[in-house]
Parts: C-alpha cells; structure tokens; sequence
C-alpha cells in the first residue's frame, strides 16, 4: 500500500471482527485511493470509502486501523491528522519512508488527544 502510493502518501484500512482495545486483531487490509494525490496528506477517496465502510458494516466488521503512510516526516500524526480522526476506536498506523528501513507506529486519536500504543508481533 505505502510503496505502492509513493511519493505521494498512501492510506487504507485494516479490518477486524472486534477493535484493538476489544482484543480484536486485522483480519484483511483494504487499500485506498488516496484522492489528495499528495506527498504531503492523504484523503480516501470517498466513493470507494463509502462502499467499503458499508461492506465493513453489513459484515458486522470494524475498522480496527486507519493506515496510511508519511513520504518524508516521522510517523506521528501531524495537526492535519489529529484534526481529521473521527474513529476513536480504531487505531491509527502511520508507516514513514523519513528513515530506512520504514518506521510503523500507531496511535490512539480520541477527541484530539494523541497516544502512542505499542505494537507486538503476534
């Protein structure tokens, strides 16, 4: 997904059965459009963000991540990201090419405040 979309920022959703606080793990990726065309922010395109949030909701799923990538900055959510969470029980993994090899992290964005959550191997 990320090396697919590079330079621009590339973004997509991980799917589960239940949310990560729930003990939930990704189930399937789902790669989106990302309609911004940019290295700089991403925006799903929203037909196809639509459609898949439907199918995720008919499936009786949940969006257990938002995903998507930072071609040149770390992978911390920036203002803009903050600004535009509106699912506070997914997580949120930012994978950025700043460093080599590419560093993931994830976060919880709840009402504009940030945590980091730490991510173990299963």
């Amino acid at each position: 997904m990320a090396y697919d979309a590079y330079p621009y920022e590339g973004c997509g959703l991980l799917v589960s059965d239940r949310s990560a606080e729930d003990g939930g793990l990704p189930r399937r990726f789902v790669g989106m459009r990302n309609a911004a065309a940019s290295p700089y922010r991403y925006l799903m395109n929203a037909e196809e963000q639509l459609r898949v949030l439907l199918e995720i909701d008919d499936a009786d799923d949940v969006v257990w991540a938002i995903v998507h990538s930072h071609v040149a900055s770390p992978p911390r959510p920036s203002a803009t990201d903050v600004g535009l969470a509106t699912y506070p029980d997914a997580l949120y993994l930012i994978c950025s090419f700043a460093s080599e090899p590419p560093d993931l992290r994830a976060w919880t964005i709840v009402e504009g405040a940030v945590n980091e959550v730490v991510l173990e191997p299963v």
